[in-house]
């Protein structure tokens, strides 16, 4: 049913630039809002209209009758098949121009999970990344936002603009199946192609052709999704989405409340944002996996990857190191334990070299296709993210090493499918792109678009300077830039400054060995924001703090009772790289139940969080 919460959304409107009412125009328009409560609480109650549909996916045609409600009005319905039990699923109906609110509005999709425990200490909004990836599920799961924050907050996670459930969604492509066959056998499936020889003169002249057909690709989507979403990409940035947090913290929570947040990976990106845009209302904030933000708002997105793969081959070294010491009963690419880790890298190469002159066919795959260098660098790369999945993965490679592509191309096709993972909804196909191309510097004019040549050389240099193996295998996992051809531009581009004084101090989290969110960016935001934030290091690789105690330990004091550790303390991971099966995944093997029960669902949400990977 719907609920209107008073007055307080409309005069919060009237102060962010409506015109005062009349009491008369303030009576009538009341009794309409009213009426149209009503009814619209009528459909969703006695009709299921905003319910789930067969497919646990919210139909559309209720959210654009959720728009005609006024800002302010929240709408409860049904929750997804696989949410957990005690969880509240809605839609909160918000301006969808904060400077103009004549242009209409959006319905923001939430799962709420209340506070367990007294004293209730707020809301506290969490965001897993992408941007693109849905936190209604990081609400609905089994509980490890609460492990890591305590009982004592209502938990809220939402889809940011355009993404899931939140409508207006991104949808450039009609269908899942017309991405899929746009991207088919092209570089935006198959990744950038290079050879391990960089000094190669006839590398330069391929990866130009490679980047042409990116660019006509990345104008072909740009150009679609102008068509088919107009005037609403303009209100998909991230600036945007910070104002949406602060409008539901007021609602939840009331005026002037102090915001409290949790995210990782992109979510460090809004944190940054969040946090000095509202630096006088911050609240209890902790991040993971830390983006630089100054570099996010500052060039354009081609240029990000540079910067975001500063420690790959450090992450890729543990990864070859830990293959070693497992031997191949555990890790395939391994001939025997404690094998030189060069041997196993230079096999690596060389099946790289081998596909980059000759792609490897695969009769077998879920779409019968060809293997190339760059699908297998990007798949790589990604695999780097997580270290639960070398194992399996270190199997995948093997069996293409020795001829059969089928497993490895079959996890390739799958990023591009559309097919729903267990427990995750097809998503909003463009979404990543929408928020990217509002938050970096547009060009001024043509003169400034990066051509092919330039676009080569920018990826060529990080590969000679940066990350050797992966200087340009990011497109598939982080498919950022030709955001020159991007339609539209948002109402607000926020760029700073980022050293703003807290209402309260912050806690970053950063691992030694990102291979996406280098800890060189956890220091840039630790030292920007001096006093009001401390930095914690794990020291471990992959892409955000994987299951520890010690990081448990210290986000519950921090978001209980605002405890902080010194800067830079260092905590060590709890989880074996190449686990025995069958065995303990764990390095300790003296453990409490609470303790096990921390790990075991930090362990589940990495793996959500990286299956994500594979939709957006």
């Amino acid at each position: 049913m719907a609920s209107k919460l008073g007055s307080d959304a409309l005069q919060l409107l009237q102060n962010k630039g409506g015109s005062p009412l009349s009491k008369s125009r303030k009576f009538a328009t009341c009794s309409i809002l009213l009426l149209l409560s009503l009814v619209l609480g009528l459909l969703y109650t006695n009709f299921g209209v905003g319910g789930f549909n067969s497919n646990g996916r919210v139909d559309p045609g209720p959210k654009v009758a959720m728009l005609e409600a006024p800002a302010g009005t929240i709408f409860w319905y049904k929750c997804g098949p696989d949410t957990r039990r005690g969880v509240e699923c809605g839609s909160v109906i918000v301006p969808l121009d904060y400077f103009n609110v004549s242009k209409g509005k959006s319905a923001i999709a939430f799962a709420r999970s209340k506070a367990a425990k007294s004293p209730r200490k707020g809301t506290l909004f969490l965001n897993p990344g992408g941007p693109g990836a849905s936190a209604r599920l990081m609400a609905g799961d089994d509980g490890y936002a609460a492990s890591i924050v305590g009982p004592h907050y209502d938990l809220i996670g939402f889809d940011p603009r355009g993404i899931g459930e939140t409508f207006p969604k991104v949808q450039c492509f009609p269908d899942p199946l017309g991405r899929e066959i746009f991207v088919s056998d092209t570089v935006f499936e198959q990744g950038f192609t290079v050879s391990s020889n960089l000094s190669d003169p006839a590398m330069r002249e391929r990866v130009i052709t490679q980047q042409r057909e990116w660019l006509a690709m990345k104008k072909t989507q740009a150009e679609l999704c102008a068509a088919n979403m107009g005037d609403s990409l303009r209100y998909m940035g991230t600036a945007t989405v910070v104002r949406d947090i602060e409008f539901m913290t007021r609602l939840f929570d009331g005026e002037d409340a102090p915001i409290n947040y949790w995210g990782g990976s992109y979510g460090s990106i809004l944190c940054a944002y969040l946090v000095n845009m509202f630096p006088d209302r911050v609240g209890r904030v902790g991040i993971d996996a830390i983006a630089n933000p100054v570099l996010w708002a500052g060039k354009p997105s081609h240029f990000w990857h540079r910067d975001s793969v500063a420690y790959t081959e450090d992450t890729y070294q543990i990864f070859l190191n830990s293959c070693s010491q497992a031997g191949p009963d555990l890790c395939a690419l391994a001939k025997f334990a404690g094998e030189n880790p060069g041997k196993i890298e230079r096999r690596i190469d060389q099946f790289l070299d081998k596909l980059y002159d000759e792609p490897l066919s695969v009769p077998h795959a879920r779409r019968p296709g060809v293997l190339t260098a760059g699908g297998v660098r990007a798949l790589m790369f990604i695999h780097l993210l997580s270290q639960y999945y070398w194992p399996s993965f270190s199997k995948m490679l093997s069996e293409a090493m020795s001829g059969n592509g089928t497993l490895i191309l079959n996890k390739l096709l799958l990023l591009y499918s559309g097919l729903p993972l267990p427990d995750l909804s097809y998503g909003s196909d463009l979404s990543r792109l929408a928020v990217t191309c509002l938050d970096s510097p547009p060009p001024e004019t043509e003169a400034d678009y990066p051509n092919a040549q330039e676009l080569a050389d920018i990826g060529l240099g990080t590969l000679k300077d940066v990350s050797r193996h992966f200087g340009m295998s990011v497109s598939i996992s982080e498919p950022d830039g030709g955001c020159q051809f991007w339609p539209v531009r948002g109402p607000e581009r926020f760029v700073g400054p980022w050293n703003h004084t807290l209402r309260n101090p912050i806690l970053i989290v950063s691992n030694i060995a990102d291979p996406v969110t280098p800890i060189a960016s956890g220091r840039l935001l630790n030292s920007l924001l001096a006093n009001s934030s401390r930095l914690l290091i794990v020291n471990a690789p992959g892409h955000g703090s994987p299951p520890s105690r010690c990081v448990t330990r210290i986000h519950r004091e921090y978001f209980t009772n605002g405890t902080l550790p010194p800067n830079e303390f260092v905590c060590e991971p709890d989880e074996l790289p190449f686990p025995k099966p069958g065995e303990a995944i764990w390095k300790s093997t003296s453990m409490s139940d609470d303790d096990l029960h921390d790990l075991e669902v930090a362990r589940e949400f990495r793996n959500y969080m990286f299956e994500m990977k594979f939709q957006h």
